[in-house]
Protein backbone atom coordinates (compact mmCIF):
# COMPACT_ATOMS: atom_id res chain seq x y z
CA UNK A 1 0.00 0.00 0.00
CA UNK A 2 1.63 3.19 -1.11
CA UNK A 3 2.36 5.79 1.31
CA UNK A 4 0.31 9.13 1.99
CA UNK A 5 2.22 11.87 0.89
CA UNK A 6 1.61 14.80 3.54
CA UNK A 7 0.40 17.78 1.06
CA UNK A 8 2.81 20.90 1.39
CA UNK A 9 2.11 23.61 3.44
CA UNK A 10 1.41 26.50 1.37
CA UNK A 11 3.49 29.66 2.22
CA UNK A 12 1.76 32.99 3.27
CA UNK A 13 1.12 35.28 0.95
CA UNK A 14 1.84 38.84 1.78
CA UNK A 15 0.02 41.65 0.82
CA UNK A 16 2.13 44.69 -0.89
CA UNK A 17 2.21 46.65 2.77
CA UNK A 18 3.09 43.39 4.69
CA UNK A 19 6.18 43.30 2.00
CA UNK A 20 7.20 46.66 2.38
CA UNK A 21 6.92 46.01 6.30
CA UNK A 22 8.93 43.33 6.29
CA UNK A 23 11.81 44.74 4.28
CA UNK A 24 11.73 47.36 6.23
CA UNK A 25 12.38 45.40 9.26
CA UNK A 26 15.27 43.12 7.43
CA UNK A 27 17.15 46.46 6.34
CA UNK A 28 16.83 47.88 9.77
CA UNK A 29 18.11 44.45 11.05
CA UNK A 30 20.76 43.98 8.41
CA UNK A 31 21.94 47.75 9.52
CA UNK A 32 22.41 47.06 12.93
CA UNK A 33 23.78 43.83 12.56
CA UNK A 34 26.37 44.66 9.88
CA UNK A 35 27.22 47.59 13.02
CA UNK A 36 28.08 45.15 15.53
CA UNK A 37 30.05 43.22 12.91
CA UNK A 38 32.17 45.91 12.33
CA UNK A 39 33.17 46.73 15.77
CA UNK A 40 33.28 43.24 16.57
CA UNK A 41 30.46 42.21 18.35
CA UNK A 42 29.58 38.13 18.04
CA UNK A 43 25.54 37.57 17.02
CA UNK A 44 24.05 34.88 18.75
CA UNK A 45 22.18 32.62 17.03
CA UNK A 46 18.23 31.18 17.96
CA UNK A 47 17.69 33.66 19.53
CA UNK A 48 15.37 35.61 17.66
CA UNK A 49 11.25 34.72 18.04
CA UNK A 50 11.75 32.28 21.17
CA UNK A 51 9.64 33.02 23.75
CA UNK A 52 10.63 32.15 26.98
CA UNK A 53 9.22 32.80 31.40
CA UNK A 54 11.59 34.69 33.23
CA UNK A 55 9.76 36.32 36.42
CA UNK A 56 6.71 34.60 35.78
CA UNK A 57 6.62 36.78 32.27
CA UNK A 58 6.25 35.43 29.02
CA UNK A 59 9.19 37.83 26.82
CA UNK A 60 10.97 37.21 23.71
CA UNK A 61 14.65 38.97 22.37
CA UNK A 62 14.96 39.77 18.92
CA UNK A 63 19.03 39.29 19.61
CA UNK A 64 22.11 38.90 22.02
CA UNK A 65 25.76 40.63 20.89
CA UNK A 66 28.37 39.72 22.88
CA UNK A 67 32.41 40.77 22.76
CA UNK A 68 34.25 40.12 25.60
CA UNK A 69 32.35 41.04 28.79
CA UNK A 70 29.73 42.72 27.01
CA UNK A 71 26.15 41.80 26.44
CA UNK A 72 23.97 43.52 24.53
CA UNK A 73 19.95 42.30 24.42
CA UNK A 74 18.83 44.03 21.56
CA UNK A 75 15.03 45.00 20.35
CA UNK A 76 14.08 46.29 17.07
CA UNK A 77 10.79 48.30 15.97
CA UNK A 78 10.11 50.13 12.85
CA UNK A 79 6.39 50.85 14.50
CA UNK A 80 5.35 53.15 16.94
CA UNK A 81 7.69 53.08 19.73
CA UNK A 82 5.91 55.01 22.66
CA UNK A 83 3.41 51.37 22.68
CA UNK A 84 5.88 48.93 21.74
CA UNK A 85 7.96 50.24 24.89
CA UNK A 86 5.65 50.28 27.13
CA UNK A 87 4.92 46.48 26.02
CA UNK A 88 8.28 45.93 26.79
CA UNK A 89 9.11 47.96 30.44
CA UNK A 90 7.81 45.31 32.58
CA UNK A 91 10.29 42.79 31.26
CA UNK A 92 13.34 45.41 30.79
CA UNK A 93 12.70 46.58 34.40
CA UNK A 94 12.77 42.43 35.89
CA UNK A 95 16.27 42.53 33.58
CA UNK A 96 17.91 45.36 35.11
CA UNK A 97 16.53 44.98 38.78
CA UNK A 98 18.96 41.88 39.02
CA UNK A 99 21.25 41.68 35.60
CA UNK A 100 23.09 38.70 37.72
CA UNK A 101 20.12 36.94 38.02
CA UNK A 102 18.94 37.19 34.13
CA UNK A 103 22.85 35.80 33.06
CA UNK A 104 22.27 32.57 35.24
CA UNK A 105 18.60 32.49 33.36
CA UNK A 106 20.18 32.85 29.97
CA UNK A 107 22.79 30.23 30.89
CA UNK A 108 20.62 27.89 32.05
CA UNK A 109 17.56 28.55 29.50
CA UNK A 110 17.08 25.09 27.32
CA UNK A 111 15.11 27.68 25.21
CA UNK A 112 18.54 29.79 24.55
CA UNK A 113 20.90 27.28 24.37
CA UNK A 114 23.70 29.28 21.97
CA UNK A 115 23.77 31.29 24.89
CA UNK A 116 24.76 28.19 27.14
CA UNK A 117 27.19 27.37 24.26
CA UNK A 118 28.96 30.92 23.65
CA UNK A 119 29.21 31.44 27.48
CA UNK A 120 30.93 27.98 28.43
CA UNK A 121 33.19 28.38 25.09
CA UNK A 122 34.30 32.01 25.54
CA UNK A 123 32.94 33.90 28.53
CA UNK A 124 33.11 31.50 31.33
CA UNK A 125 36.97 30.91 31.74
CA UNK A 126 37.88 34.48 31.22
CA UNK A 127 35.22 36.53 33.32
CA UNK A 128 33.39 36.17 36.44
CA UNK A 129 29.43 36.96 36.11
CA UNK A 130 29.90 40.11 38.38
CA UNK A 131 32.94 41.49 35.48
CA UNK A 132 30.12 41.19 32.89
CA UNK A 133 28.67 44.48 31.11
CA UNK A 134 24.63 43.93 30.45
CA UNK A 135 23.51 46.27 28.16
CA UNK A 136 19.56 46.85 26.61
CA UNK A 137 19.92 48.01 23.15
CA UNK A 138 16.49 49.57 22.12
CA UNK A 139 16.59 50.52 18.30
CA UNK A 140 13.61 52.38 16.67
CA UNK A 141 13.41 53.29 13.05
CA UNK A 142 10.86 56.39 14.56
CA UNK A 143 11.77 59.05 16.53
CA UNK A 144 10.97 58.33 20.41
CA UNK A 145 9.61 61.35 22.46
CA UNK A 146 11.72 62.47 25.73
CA UNK A 147 8.24 60.89 27.63
CA UNK A 148 8.41 57.61 26.12
CA UNK A 149 12.34 57.38 26.84
CA UNK A 150 11.79 58.33 30.42
CA UNK A 151 9.50 55.44 31.01
CA UNK A 152 12.15 53.10 31.55
CA UNK A 153 15.28 53.30 33.30
CA UNK A 154 18.69 52.41 31.80
CA UNK A 155 17.96 51.72 28.64
CA UNK A 156 20.34 52.76 25.74
CA UNK A 157 17.84 54.11 22.67
CA UNK A 158 20.04 53.66 19.45
CA UNK A 159 17.83 56.14 17.67
CA UNK A 160 18.40 56.13 13.96
CA UNK A 161 20.52 58.78 13.34
CA UNK A 162 22.87 57.63 15.41
CA UNK A 163 22.43 54.20 13.72
CA UNK A 164 23.30 56.35 10.54
CA UNK A 165 26.32 57.92 12.52
CA UNK A 166 28.01 54.32 13.61
CA UNK A 167 26.82 52.71 10.35
CA UNK A 168 29.31 55.36 8.43
CA UNK A 169 32.09 55.20 11.04
CA UNK A 170 32.14 51.68 11.63
CA UNK A 171 32.01 50.93 7.21
CA UNK A 172 35.17 52.78 7.66
CA UNK A 173 37.35 52.26 11.24
CA UNK A 174 36.35 48.84 11.46
CA UNK A 175 37.14 47.88 15.04
CA UNK A 176 38.44 50.98 16.31
CA UNK A 177 35.43 52.45 16.62
CA UNK A 178 34.81 50.40 19.67
CA UNK A 179 36.15 53.29 21.87
CA UNK A 180 33.60 55.98 20.85
CA UNK A 181 30.64 52.69 20.70
CA UNK A 182 32.05 52.16 24.31
CA UNK A 183 31.36 55.78 25.26
CA UNK A 184 27.50 55.78 24.14
CA UNK A 185 26.91 52.48 26.01
CA UNK A 186 27.71 54.53 29.11
CA UNK A 187 30.89 51.91 29.66
CA UNK A 188 34.33 52.89 31.13
CA UNK A 189 37.19 51.72 29.01
CA UNK A 190 38.52 50.61 32.90
CA UNK A 191 35.29 48.24 32.87
CA UNK A 192 35.68 47.14 29.05
CA UNK A 193 37.70 43.39 28.88
CA UNK A 194 40.82 42.58 30.37
CA UNK A 195 40.86 45.91 31.74
CA UNK A 196 38.04 44.80 34.09
CA UNK A 197 40.89 42.42 35.88
CA UNK A 198 43.26 45.60 36.77
CA UNK A 199 43.07 46.70 40.34
CA UNK A 200 43.77 50.24 39.04
CA UNK A 201 40.44 52.05 38.63
CA UNK A 202 42.35 54.61 36.43
CA UNK A 203 45.42 54.08 33.95
CA UNK A 204 47.51 56.58 32.43
CA UNK A 205 50.13 56.48 30.15
CA UNK A 206 53.23 58.85 29.65
CA UNK A 207 54.41 60.43 26.79
CA UNK A 208 57.70 62.35 25.41
CA UNK A 209 57.20 65.79 24.21
CA UNK A 210 57.62 69.99 24.45
CA UNK A 211 55.53 72.93 26.00
CA UNK A 212 55.65 75.41 23.93
CA UNK A 213 54.08 78.97 25.91
CA UNK A 214 51.87 81.54 24.08
CA UNK A 215 54.70 83.93 23.51
CA UNK A 216 55.97 81.15 20.87
CA UNK A 217 52.38 80.14 19.33
CA UNK A 218 51.10 84.04 19.59
CA UNK A 219 47.84 82.24 20.70
CA UNK A 220 45.64 84.28 23.47
CA UNK A 221 47.04 83.92 26.94
CA UNK A 222 46.86 81.21 28.85
CA UNK A 223 46.37 78.64 25.33
CA UNK A 224 49.20 76.57 25.80
CA UNK A 225 50.82 73.99 23.19
CA UNK A 226 51.92 70.63 23.75
CA UNK A 227 53.70 68.42 21.34
CA UNK A 228 54.45 64.90 21.53
CA UNK A 229 54.84 61.90 19.89
CA UNK A 230 52.59 59.50 20.89
CA UNK A 231 52.24 55.60 19.21
CA UNK A 232 49.11 55.12 16.96
CA UNK A 233 47.35 52.54 19.20
CA UNK A 234 47.23 54.84 22.12
CA UNK A 235 45.73 57.76 19.91
CA UNK A 236 42.94 55.83 18.39
CA UNK A 237 41.88 54.92 21.90
CA UNK A 238 41.60 58.50 22.83
CA UNK A 239 40.62 59.78 19.81
CA UNK A 240 37.30 60.78 18.63
CA UNK A 241 36.64 61.65 14.67
CA UNK A 242 33.97 64.60 14.67
CA UNK A 243 32.86 66.90 17.80
CA UNK A 244 33.16 65.12 21.22
CA UNK A 245 28.89 65.20 20.86
CA UNK A 246 29.35 64.01 17.63
CA UNK A 247 26.70 61.08 18.48
CA UNK A 248 24.45 63.26 20.92
CA UNK A 249 23.78 66.00 19.50
CA UNK A 250 21.48 66.67 16.18
CA UNK A 251 23.43 69.78 14.95
CA UNK A 252 26.84 67.65 14.97
CA UNK A 253 26.27 64.29 13.07
CA UNK A 254 27.74 64.28 9.67
CA UNK A 255 28.51 67.93 10.00
CA UNK A 256 31.34 69.71 11.46
CA UNK A 257 34.35 67.36 10.71
CA UNK A 258 34.23 65.78 7.14
CA UNK A 259 33.19 62.16 8.01
CA UNK A 260 36.49 59.79 6.89
CA UNK A 261 36.50 58.98 3.92
CA UNK A 262 36.79 55.21 3.48
CA UNK A 263 38.84 55.74 -0.61
CA UNK A 264 41.38 57.93 1.52
CA UNK A 265 41.75 55.33 4.90
CA UNK A 266 42.12 52.59 2.20
CA UNK A 267 44.69 54.51 -0.30
CA UNK A 268 47.09 55.76 3.47
CA UNK A 269 46.89 52.19 4.70
CA UNK A 270 48.27 50.43 1.59
CA UNK A 271 50.56 53.24 1.72
CA UNK A 272 51.74 52.27 5.51
CA UNK A 273 52.35 48.80 4.41
CA UNK A 274 54.18 49.74 1.30
CA UNK A 275 56.22 52.15 2.75
CA UNK A 276 56.63 50.45 6.10
CA UNK A 277 56.74 54.16 7.77
CA UNK A 278 55.38 56.54 9.48
CA UNK A 279 53.65 59.61 8.00
CA UNK A 280 55.94 62.85 8.58
CA UNK A 281 52.69 65.61 9.09
CA UNK A 282 51.76 66.33 12.36
CA UNK A 283 47.89 65.76 14.17
CA UNK A 284 46.48 68.82 15.29
CA UNK A 285 43.97 68.35 18.21
CA UNK A 286 42.76 69.58 21.50
CA UNK A 287 43.23 67.68 24.17
CA UNK A 288 40.46 67.20 27.48
CA UNK A 289 43.36 69.45 30.30
CA UNK A 290 41.04 67.32 33.46
CA UNK A 291 42.54 64.10 31.66
CA UNK A 292 46.29 64.76 31.61
CA UNK A 293 49.38 65.64 34.40
CA UNK A 294 52.69 67.38 32.87
CA UNK A 295 55.80 66.60 34.50
CA UNK A 296 59.39 68.43 34.33
CA UNK A 297 62.27 67.08 33.65
CA UNK A 298 63.13 65.46 37.18
CA UNK A 299 59.76 64.14 36.98
CA UNK A 300 57.71 66.82 39.26
CA UNK A 301 54.49 67.43 38.10
CA UNK A 302 53.73 70.93 36.64
CA UNK A 303 50.71 72.32 38.13
CA UNK A 304 47.81 73.67 35.25
CA UNK A 305 45.90 77.02 36.44
CA UNK A 306 42.67 77.88 35.67
CA UNK A 307 44.11 80.47 33.81
CA UNK A 308 46.37 78.30 31.72
CA UNK A 309 49.55 79.00 33.50
CA UNK A 310 51.86 76.18 33.73
CA UNK A 311 53.65 75.66 36.87
CA UNK A 312 55.61 78.74 37.94
CA UNK A 313 55.31 80.52 34.66
CA UNK A 314 56.91 78.66 31.17
CA UNK A 315 58.37 81.34 28.80
CA UNK A 316 60.48 79.27 26.43
CA UNK A 317 60.17 75.90 24.95
CA UNK A 318 60.39 73.15 27.72
CA UNK A 319 60.66 69.80 27.55
CA UNK A 320 57.78 67.76 29.67
CA UNK A 321 56.08 64.36 29.97
CA UNK A 322 52.55 63.73 29.77
CA UNK A 323 50.24 62.07 31.36
CA UNK A 324 47.43 61.44 29.51
CA UNK A 325 44.53 58.91 30.76
CA UNK A 326 43.86 56.19 29.30
CA UNK A 327 39.90 56.89 28.23
CA UNK A 328 37.96 57.16 24.92
CA UNK A 329 37.10 60.51 23.57
CA UNK A 330 39.40 63.06 24.94
CA UNK A 331 41.76 63.91 22.21
CA UNK A 332 39.76 66.06 19.53
CA UNK A 333 41.30 65.59 16.00
CA UNK A 334 41.18 68.97 14.43
CA UNK A 335 43.66 67.49 11.45
CA UNK A 336 44.91 65.04 10.72
CA UNK A 337 42.11 62.52 11.65
CA UNK A 338 43.02 60.21 8.50
CA UNK A 339 46.31 60.09 8.93
CA UNK A 340 44.99 58.60 12.26
CA UNK A 341 42.46 56.38 11.83
CA UNK A 342 44.82 54.22 8.23
CA UNK A 343 46.11 52.96 11.48
CA UNK A 344 42.62 51.41 12.82
CA UNK A 345 41.85 47.71 13.29
CA UNK A 346 40.27 46.79 10.06
CA UNK A 347 39.98 43.59 8.53
CA UNK A 348 41.23 43.85 5.11
CA UNK A 349 44.64 42.69 3.02
CA UNK A 350 46.18 45.50 4.99
CA UNK A 351 45.92 44.55 8.81
CA UNK A 352 48.37 41.93 8.98
CA UNK A 353 50.67 44.17 9.06
CA UNK A 354 48.99 47.10 9.92
CA UNK A 355 48.49 45.20 13.51
CA UNK A 356 52.56 45.07 13.56
CA UNK A 357 53.03 48.76 13.19
CA UNK A 358 50.01 49.97 15.59
CA UNK A 359 51.55 50.24 18.46
CA UNK A 360 55.40 50.36 17.01
CA UNK A 361 55.33 53.89 14.72
CA UNK A 362 55.01 57.01 16.50
CA UNK A 363 52.70 60.07 15.11
CA UNK A 364 53.35 63.67 16.50
CA UNK A 365 50.80 65.26 18.31
CA UNK A 366 50.13 69.17 18.34
CA UNK A 367 48.44 69.49 21.06
CA UNK A 368 46.08 72.40 22.45
CA UNK A 369 45.47 73.01 26.11
CA UNK A 370 42.94 75.45 27.05
CA UNK A 371 42.35 77.08 30.40
CA UNK A 372 39.92 75.81 32.79
CA UNK A 373 38.42 79.25 32.89
CA UNK A 374 37.70 79.22 28.90
CA UNK A 375 33.37 79.11 28.10
CA UNK A 376 32.38 76.11 26.09
CA UNK A 377 31.54 78.85 23.62
CA UNK A 378 35.11 80.17 23.65
CA UNK A 379 35.78 76.62 22.73
CA UNK A 380 34.06 75.78 20.07
CA UNK A 381 34.59 79.39 18.29
CA UNK A 382 38.56 78.22 18.53
CA UNK A 383 37.86 74.44 17.61
CA UNK A 384 35.76 76.02 14.26
CA UNK A 385 37.77 78.70 13.21
CA UNK A 386 40.81 76.45 13.72
CA UNK A 387 39.27 73.55 11.42
CA UNK A 388 38.20 76.13 8.97
CA UNK A 389 41.75 77.85 8.93
CA UNK A 390 43.46 74.73 8.02
CA UNK A 391 41.05 73.42 5.76
CA UNK A 392 39.17 76.16 3.96
CA UNK A 393 41.31 76.30 0.96
CA UNK A 394 40.64 72.52 0.15
CA UNK A 395 38.31 71.91 -2.45
CA UNK A 396 36.78 68.80 -0.46
CA UNK A 397 35.47 70.82 2.04
CA UNK A 398 31.39 71.50 1.25
CA UNK A 399 29.86 74.61 1.40
CA UNK A 400 27.05 72.94 4.40
CA UNK A 401 30.09 71.96 6.70
CA UNK A 402 31.23 75.80 6.87
CA UNK A 403 27.81 76.66 7.59
CA UNK A 404 27.10 74.36 10.23
CA UNK A 405 30.58 75.18 11.81
CA UNK A 406 29.02 78.88 11.83
CA UNK A 407 25.83 77.76 13.23
CA UNK A 408 27.77 76.25 15.99
CA UNK A 409 30.08 78.98 16.55
CA UNK A 410 26.97 81.67 16.83
CA UNK A 411 24.41 79.75 19.08
CA UNK A 412 22.82 82.72 20.01
CA UNK A 413 21.79 83.76 16.40
CA UNK A 414 18.58 83.80 15.41
CA UNK A 415 19.43 80.92 12.99
CA UNK A 416 20.51 78.98 15.53
CA UNK A 417 17.80 79.56 18.16
CA UNK A 418 15.28 78.55 15.24
CA UNK A 419 16.77 75.44 14.69
CA UNK A 420 16.87 74.13 18.74
CA UNK A 421 13.35 75.23 18.45
CA UNK A 422 12.36 73.26 15.62
CA UNK A 423 13.98 70.52 17.57
CA UNK A 424 11.80 71.06 20.48
CA UNK A 425 8.95 71.04 18.49
CA UNK A 426 9.93 67.71 16.70
CA UNK A 427 9.72 66.01 20.01
CA UNK A 428 6.29 65.98 21.26
CA UNK A 429 3.11 67.81 20.56
CA UNK A 430 1.31 68.36 17.15
CA UNK A 431 4.39 68.22 14.86
CA UNK A 432 5.78 65.22 16.46
CA UNK A 433 8.50 63.49 14.21
CA UNK A 434 7.19 65.47 11.31
CA UNK A 435 10.40 67.78 10.57
CA UNK A 436 13.43 66.32 8.83
CA UNK A 437 16.36 66.24 11.30
CA UNK A 438 18.79 64.40 9.45
CA UNK A 439 20.06 64.00 5.77
CA UNK A 440 18.22 60.26 5.28
CA UNK A 441 15.03 61.21 6.34
CA UNK A 442 12.55 61.53 3.60
CA UNK A 443 8.53 63.09 3.73
CA UNK A 444 9.13 65.38 6.55
CA UNK A 445 9.17 68.95 6.33
CA UNK A 446 12.99 70.80 5.37
CA UNK A 447 13.61 72.66 8.34
CA UNK A 448 15.24 75.67 6.11
CA UNK A 449 12.87 77.63 4.99
CA UNK A 450 10.72 77.17 8.45
CA UNK A 451 13.66 78.40 10.22
CA UNK A 452 14.83 81.39 7.44
CA UNK A 453 10.93 82.41 6.39
CA UNK A 454 8.80 81.51 9.39
CA UNK A 455 10.55 81.50 12.75
CA UNK A 456 13.09 84.08 11.80
CA UNK A 457 10.99 86.84 11.94
CA UNK A 458 8.71 85.75 14.85
CA UNK A 459 11.92 84.75 17.06
CA UNK A 460 14.30 87.68 16.04
CA UNK A 461 16.11 89.65 18.90
CA UNK A 462 17.65 91.89 17.46
CA UNK A 463 14.88 94.65 16.63
CA UNK A 464 14.21 96.16 19.58
CA UNK A 465 11.33 98.04 18.16
CA UNK A 466 9.46 95.02 16.73
CA UNK A 467 6.47 94.07 18.88
CA UNK A 468 5.44 91.29 16.83
CA UNK A 469 7.89 88.96 18.19
CA UNK A 470 8.29 85.75 20.88
CA UNK A 471 11.24 88.15 22.20
CA UNK A 472 8.78 91.26 23.07
CA UNK A 473 6.27 89.03 24.36
CA UNK A 474 8.87 87.39 26.92
CA UNK A 475 8.37 88.77 29.85
CA UNK A 476 11.37 87.80 31.59
CA UNK A 477 13.29 91.42 32.58
CA UNK A 478 16.93 89.48 32.10
CA UNK A 479 16.26 88.99 28.30
CA UNK A 480 18.62 91.84 26.99
CA UNK A 481 21.24 89.51 27.97
CA UNK A 482 20.34 87.09 25.19
CA UNK A 483 21.48 90.03 22.43
CA UNK A 484 25.12 90.38 24.23
CA UNK A 485 27.80 89.52 21.86
CA UNK A 486 29.80 87.60 24.31
CA UNK A 487 26.82 86.11 26.07
CA UNK A 488 27.36 82.02 26.88
CA UNK A 489 24.45 81.68 29.33
CA UNK A 490 23.02 78.63 27.87
CA UNK A 491 20.66 78.05 30.11
CA UNK A 492 18.92 81.05 30.07
CA UNK A 493 19.36 80.48 26.18
CA UNK A 494 17.07 77.60 26.89
CA UNK A 495 14.79 79.07 28.36
CA UNK A 496 14.13 81.43 25.40
CA UNK A 497 14.13 78.35 23.26
CA UNK A 498 11.58 76.38 25.72
CA UNK A 499 9.22 79.63 25.82
CA UNK A 500 9.06 79.98 21.85
CA UNK A 501 8.22 76.42 21.65
CA UNK A 502 5.30 76.51 23.82
CA UNK A 503 3.73 79.91 22.52
CA UNK A 504 3.97 78.28 19.09
CA UNK A 505 2.49 74.28 20.41
CA UNK A 506 -0.13 76.11 21.99
CA UNK A 507 -1.64 77.58 18.62
CA UNK A 508 -0.34 74.48 16.59
CA UNK A 509 -2.54 72.09 18.93
CA UNK A 510 -5.58 74.30 18.32
CA UNK A 511 -5.15 73.98 14.48
CA UNK A 512 -4.78 69.66 15.01
CA UNK A 513 -7.74 69.76 17.43
CA UNK A 514 -10.09 71.38 14.65
CA UNK A 515 -8.87 69.86 11.54
CA UNK A 516 -10.09 66.66 10.15
CA UNK A 517 -7.01 64.08 11.15
CA UNK A 518 -6.68 62.90 7.51
CA UNK A 519 -5.31 66.49 7.01
CA UNK A 520 -2.78 66.46 9.53
CA UNK A 521 -0.29 64.73 7.62
CA UNK A 522 2.38 65.78 5.55
CA UNK A 523 1.09 67.02 2.37
CA UNK A 524 1.80 64.50 -1.00
CA UNK A 525 2.01 66.29 -4.02
CA UNK A 526 0.96 62.85 -5.48
CA UNK A 527 -1.74 62.32 -4.11
CA UNK A 528 -2.64 65.96 -3.28
CA UNK A 529 -3.68 64.74 0.39
CA UNK A 530 -2.13 66.07 3.91
CA UNK A 531 -2.02 70.00 5.04
CA UNK A 532 1.55 69.54 6.68
CA UNK A 533 4.30 71.71 4.45
CA UNK A 534 6.39 74.72 5.00
CA UNK A 535 3.79 76.72 3.80
CA UNK A 536 1.20 75.59 6.15
CA UNK A 537 3.31 76.06 8.94
CA UNK A 538 5.01 79.19 8.15
CA UNK A 539 1.55 80.49 7.86
CA UNK A 540 0.28 79.48 11.08
CA UNK A 541 3.32 81.29 12.57
CA UNK A 542 2.62 84.38 10.78
CA UNK A 543 -0.52 84.26 12.66
CA UNK A 544 1.25 84.01 15.80
CA UNK A 545 3.17 87.13 14.90
CA UNK A 546 -0.30 89.18 14.25
CA UNK A 547 -1.49 87.39 17.53
CA UNK A 548 1.72 89.01 19.25
CA UNK A 549 1.54 92.55 17.48
CA UNK A 550 -2.55 93.29 18.26
CA UNK A 551 -2.06 91.37 21.87
CA UNK A 552 -4.19 88.50 21.82
CA UNK A 553 -1.88 85.63 22.63
CA UNK A 554 -4.26 83.36 24.27
CA UNK A 555 -4.80 80.23 25.91
CA UNK A 556 -4.90 77.09 23.58
CA UNK A 557 -8.61 76.48 24.67
CA UNK A 558 -9.25 80.02 23.76
CA UNK A 559 -7.51 79.66 20.28
CA UNK A 560 -9.99 76.19 19.97
CA UNK A 561 -13.07 78.28 20.09
CA UNK A 562 -11.71 80.63 17.56
CA UNK A 563 -11.09 78.43 15.17
CA UNK A 564 -14.05 76.38 15.70
CA UNK A 565 -14.69 76.39 11.80
CA UNK A 566 -11.37 75.94 10.62
CA UNK A 567 -11.55 72.48 8.73
CA UNK A 568 -14.03 74.67 5.87
CA UNK A 569 -10.43 76.88 5.56
CA UNK A 570 -9.46 76.59 2.08
CA UNK A 571 -5.79 76.55 2.77
CA UNK A 572 -4.79 75.00 -1.07
CA UNK A 573 -5.45 78.18 -2.56
CA UNK A 574 -2.63 79.73 -1.42
CA UNK A 575 0.61 79.15 -3.70
CA UNK A 576 3.98 77.71 -1.58
CA UNK A 577 5.42 81.38 -1.21
CA UNK A 578 2.16 82.99 -0.21
CA UNK A 579 2.60 81.76 3.80
CA UNK A 580 2.47 85.69 4.97
CA UNK A 581 -0.98 86.00 2.85
CA UNK A 582 -1.97 82.82 4.53
CA UNK A 583 -1.68 83.96 7.86
CA UNK A 584 -3.27 87.32 7.12
CA UNK A 585 -6.04 85.74 5.57
CA UNK A 586 -6.67 83.14 8.68
CA UNK A 587 -6.04 86.24 11.18
CA UNK A 588 -8.71 87.92 9.85
CA UNK A 589 -11.02 85.32 9.29
CA UNK A 590 -11.11 84.02 12.62
CA UNK A 591 -9.34 86.10 15.35
CA UNK A 592 -10.48 89.92 14.73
Amino acid sequence: MAKKTKPKKKSKKYSADELIQRKEQSNQRKEIRDIMKNIGFDRLPYIDGKEFIFEDRTSEMDDIFIKDNIILITEYTIGTPGTHLLKKKIFYDKILEDEKSFIEFLINEDKLKSFRDYYDLKIKNTYTKNQLQLKILYCSKKSISLEHKRIVDKVIFFDYHIVQYFKSLTKTIKRSSKYEFLEFLNIEVEKFGENIKNSSSKTTHTFTGNILPEEKSKFEEGYKIVSFYIDADSLLRRSYVLRQNGWKDIENVGHYQRMLETTKINAMRKYLVDQKRVFINNIIATITIDKIELLDENDVELPIKDNGDIGNGLYEVSPTKIKIEDSCNIIGLIDGQHRTYAYHEGDDIYEKKISELRSVQNLLVTGILFPKNVSLKKKLDFEAKLFLEINNNQKNVPSHVVQEIQVLTNPFSTIAIGKKILAKLNQSGPLNNLIEQYWYEKGKLKTASIVSYGLRPLIKIEDLKAKDSLFFLWGDVNKSKLKSKNSDDFEFLNKYIEFSAEKIRDLLIAFKSRLDPKKWTTYSPITNEGLISVSFINGILNVLRLLIENNKVSTTEDYKNKLNEIDKFDFKQFKSSQYRKLGKKIYNQYFE
